[in-house]
């Protein structure tokens, strides 16, 4: 079975939403078009001011977030997202350009639960999704998956 066939197979009333926060156009329409055909539902931001917006009406339950851009510091966002209650527990996946000991530190310190390195494996990305909102759903509802 395949990861983007997981989601549609364990949620069938239930599709997760995944926030895209990314400014590059090539990468975020990427991203948004797997996310969608494995299952799951895709909101899309450009960039920090457009995510939080659109968290004022859906709370997603994974943030996929580009972690540097020109526009914006994303552990900034990172940061703002956790020091909010209502959203404290959204598990955020950050895309980091270089990994090293310092991004990949500084990820998890800014609020992220796990990180892709860049350039992007759609596959591998799917995969840690799937794992944040399978276990994001357990947390949340222990007896959900049983």
């Amino acid at each position: 079975m395949l990861y983007t066939q997981v989601p549609i197979t364990l949620y069938p009333v239930f599709s997760p939403t995944v926030l895209v926060v990314d400014e590059s156009a090539d990468i975020h329409n990427l991203l948004c078009e797997a996310i969608s055909a494995a299952g799951y539902v895709a909101i899309p931001a450009r960039n920090g001011n457009e995510a939080l917006e659109c968290m004022k009406t859906v709370a997603p339950d994974v943030i996929l977030l580009d972690a540097t851009s020109a526009l914006a510091d994303g552990f900034e966002l990172g940061r703002r997202i956790k020091s909010m209650p209502a959203w404290a527990d959204i598990p955020i996946l950050f895309m980091i350009e270089q990994a090293n000991t310092s991004q990949i530190l500084s990820s998890y310190e800014n609020g992220g639960i796990d990180y892709l390195s860049k350039p992007l494996c759609i596959p591998e990305a799917l995969a840690r999704l799937l794992t944040c909102v399978t276990t994001r759903i357990h947390t949340a509802q222990p007896n959900a998956l049983a």
